[in-house]
């Protein structure tokens, strides 16, 4: 297959630029890319999927690493994608302006792959992911971004958090973790950024003598503020306005009406994804407009913006020294939506006193009554807790206790330990029953909460300040402080 190469500028990045490639010194400089959009499938690429680890399992081992006190170092490797070996035999004609004299005619036989390629990205991950194998680490089956070392004769906890071309390093030992880095720069050119400061826009910081961690996203959020021209909009005090009223819109949205609406959207639902959970509900109920938004949701897609303002600072505080293990939430709202009357599900998984994952989720079907929507929230629920429990299992922590699920439902709690069958509760669906089977395996223990005592609760609908104030408390979220 013969590709078109293009000549891409860029500004590189520098030490004083945090790798973010703006730096105001740092010459310009080019790359040649290939013209991928001329790429044939089955002629030149088949697959072209490339694992990433997931932010839930970030979070997770950012928790872990607080409770056990473990090392935390990144590394970056540069031009990562020139390291992929290609399985296919792809040419690519002279770069224009540096062809070789009296071989203009000629093309290059790529012998690795290069930036552009649609198989590229795949490639990098196929070759990084044998030198780990090589190092002595595997490949975790819960999360295909995640690698643990797996031999025990070295005496040593290393695990690995791979996302394209960052790498994250914990592990118990500053001095095993200083090898493995030293072996793979043997291998790689890649840039030693220390004890982690930042990773995938998160901004990590430490508190080592209290076992803290603090993850936040102020800088990012700070950006999108400037984007929107939000930067110095008075604060609001929750997600979404008291009495807040989401419906379809019965007009039709122009493009540019619509294309600045899912830019916002799109912008908040980043940091919704990294470490804020409080705006988790106003978000995903939003970004169910996108199609075609209103002037009502777009005044509402501000306010969030606005809420962002007040609290860019608050950051997810990992206490290690609070010795917590994992306990989860679970609630749901019934027919909440105005639209078609689906109920919400909201549930939210707690480590080292922190949250380290949290859904607010429309059902698909509708619920006919308050227990049987709590019910398919809970049996959501457990589909999460069983994947955590699979994680922690592979990283090698003891999972043979039950996790506490708490309910603030008695009737759905009197389902999901019993197997009843009435009218009521017949139509429910097969896959909804998931928690009974979990529950008779013993890999969980249901408690009983009051509502008030329900964590879940703010992300199923718009709960006023007193509510969100107690949940952003209750999940461990707050502003770091220096003194």
């Amino acid at each position: 297959m013969l590709v078109s190469p293009a000549n891409v500028p860029g500004l590189s990045d520098s030490p004083s630029s945090g790798g973010s490639g703006l730096s105001p010194w740092a010459p310009p400089t080019a790359r040649v890319v290939a013209k991928g959009f001329t790429q044939v499938w089955g002629q030149d690429y088949t697959e072209t999927f490339s694992p990433v680890a997931r932010f839930e399992s970030v979070r997770y081992l950012l928790a872990h690493a607080a409770l056990e006190d473990w090392e935390i170092e990144s590394m970056d490797v540069k031009t990562a994608f020139l390291n992929g070996d290609l399985d296919e035999e792809i040419y690519m004609e002279q770069p224009e302006g540096w062809a070789v004299p009296g071989k203009e005619n000629w093309v290059c036989l790529l012998k690795k792959a290069i930036y552009g390629l649609k198989q590229a990205s795949r490639q990098w991950n196929a070759k990084i992911h044998k030198s780990l194998l090589d190092l002595g680490f595997i490949r975790t089956y819960s999360d295909a971004g995640i690698y643990v070392f797996s031999r025990e004769s070295e005496g040593h906890t290393c695990l690995i958090i791979l996302y394209v071309d960052d790498l994250l390093l914990m592990g118990d030992s500053k001095l095993f973790i200083d090898n493995i880095k030293q072996r793979l720069s043997l291998e790689y050119q890649m840039t030693d950024l220390g004890a982690v400061q930042r990773f995938l826009g998160l901004h990590i910081r430490r508190e080592r003598l209290a076992r803290r961690i603090f993850v936040d996203q102020e800088d990012y959020i700070q950006s999108v503020l400037e984007r929107f021209q939000m930067s110095n909009c008075k604060s609001a005090r929750t997600p979404l306005p008291a009495g807040a009223v989401l419906e379809k819109n019965t007009d039709i949205a122009s493009e540019i009406f619509r294309t600045r609406y899912q830019s916002i959207i799109g912008s908040i639902m980043y940091a919704m994804l990294g470490t804020r959970p409080d705006i988790s509900f106003a978000v995903t109920r939003l970004a169910k407009f996108s199609s075609n938004p209103s002037k009502e949701h777009m005044k509402f897609a501000y306010y969030v913006l606005r809420y962002l303002q007040g609290t860019k600072e608050l950051a997810l505080c990992y206490d290690g020294g609070s010795n917590s293990g994992l306990i989860a939430y679970s609630d749901s709202d019934w027919a909440e939506d105005r639209d078609d009357r689906h109920s919400t599900s909201g549930f939210v998984f707690l480590m080292a006193n922190c949250v380290v994952s949290w859904v607010s989720r429309r059902q698909p079907t509708v619920s006919l009554s308050s227990t049987e929507a709590e019910y398919k929230a809970s049996s959501d629920c457990c589909r999460q807790m069983a994947w955590l429990r699979h994680f922690g299992e592979e990283l090698g922590d003891n999972m043979s206790h039950p996790t506490p699920l708490c309910l603030d439902n008695q009737g759905n709690i009197f389902l999901a330990v019993n197997p009843a069958v009435d009218c009521r509760t017949k139509h429910i669906e097969i896959r909804y029953h998931y928690i009974r089977e979990f529950y008779e395996r013993g890999e969980m223990d249901i408690y009983f909460v009051a509502s008030e005592d329900q964590l879940a609760d703010a992300l199923t609908k718009n709960v006023p300040f007193s509510g969100i104030e107690k949940f952003r408390s209750s999940v461990g979220m707050m502003r770091y402080s220096t003194s």
